[in-house]
């Protein structure tokens, strides 16, 4: 993987997330093409052209608000436009890591990981895709990622079956 979408960081405390003692990241991720993504998927799925402008603004906005953090306990990610929302699954939660290339996603040249948790609920998303599972949008190399997110979570579980 290239060293401009994979970084080792601590979550930046601006987006309030805090690590736990004994936590460390693993990589830090932003989203690649995300602006391209955004004005794709406003042309495909609502109404067409006259929104791209407003989705290109909102993409701009929005990009540095896009983070994606996997550490050897959990897997964050933020999101938003104006504001933002933190969430974070912890690895023994994770049921399964499926990398998607919706129609948008393919017209703008990105893959999307989706992190499923154990909840076992209907994922409601909106227009852009954002939901209550993580998807983290614009993955570049998703199948290297997928798998550092696969192997974390066997190091995980091998390690609680030790106790």
């Amino acid at each position: 993987m290239s060293d401009d979408t994979l970084t080792h960081q601590d979550p930046p405390s601006d987006f309030g997330i805090r690590l736990m003692d004994g936590e460390e990241v693993i990589l830090s991720l932003r989203p690649y093409r995300f602006v391209r993504f955004a004005v794709v998927q406003a042309a495909i799925t609502i109404a067409g052209i006259p929104f791209v402008p407003l989705a290109l603004l909102w993409a701009v906005i929005a990009e540095h608000r896009y983070h994606y953090w996997l550490t050897n306990r959990r897997v964050i990610w933020c999101h938003g436009f104006i504001g933002y929302q933190v969430r974070s699954v912890p690895l023994e939660r994770i049921a399964d890591v499926v990398i998607s290339r919706t129609f948008p996603e393919m017209c703008a040249g990105i893959s999307s990981i989706d992190i499923r948790d154990m909840t076992g609920q209907i994922q409601m998303r909106n227009a852009f895709g954002s939901g209550l599972s993580a998807k983290w949008i614009g993955v570049k190399d998703a199948p290297e990622v997928q798998k550092r997110i696969l192997e974390q979570i066997r190091l995980v579980n091998e390690n609680s079956k030790r106790l």
